[in-house]
């Protein structure tokens, strides 16, 4: 595995999802468990450990992260509900579904564009190292860990308050990203 740098990676995310309705986020990993772990990330409560850039639509856009909640534009949830929304993909899974946030929801349109895209989705997820976990919402991941994606994302079980989301959380030993796409139909 590569030797990872602050600016390869903020580069990489903003590339990825800095131009989308999107949140990108990573803390620390704790003995509550992942999910407890995923749930503060996306409830703003702990910052990246490293001290990375974080993205965040909604706090960049109105100052306040939230609107009716510290989540938002996530639904309150417990870890039990996180669950039984995700269901885990593999890695190259994960970085197919970030490729699919930056063209909102759709592919690529170019071989260029495709391999630009797939090499900053692997920067993001080089972060977490060798021994990643990687969990999504999207509704084909619920009958295998690596869903046929070339028609892009078709459904998902939702996290959020809008009418349309989907993204990925990677974990390692260390760490939990966040990395999420909204459409507020």
């Amino acid at each position: 595995m590569r030797t990872l740098t602050q600016a390869a990676w903020e580069d990489a995310v903003g590339r990825l999802l800095g131009d989308v309705y999107s949140f990108a986020a990573t803390g620390p990993r704790t003995s509550a468990g992942w999910q407890k772990d995923a749930l503060a990330v996306m409830n703003r409560e702990v910052g990246d450990p490293r001290g990375w850039i974080t993205l965040d639509w909604d706090k960049e856009k109105n100052g306040e992260p939230a609107k009716s909640s510290p989540s938002f534009p996530f639904a309150p949830l417990s870890d039990t509900e996180l669950t039984r929304r995700l269901s885990p993909v593999t890695t190259d899974t994960a970085a197919r579904l970030l490729v699919i946030t930056t063209y909102e929801w759709g592919l690529p349109g170019t071989e260029e564009e495709t391999r630009a895209a797939s090499a900053d989705a692997r920067t993001l997820l080089d972060r977490f190292g060798d021994r990643t976990s990687c969990y999504s919402n999207i509704a084909e991941a619920r009958t295998t860990p690596s869903p046929d994606l070339t028609t892009g994302v078709t459904g998902w079980n939702p996290l959020t308050e809008y009418d349309g989301d989907f993204g990925v959380i990677a974990v390692s030993p260390e760490e939990v990203g966040v990395f999420w796409s909204f459409n507020p139909i």
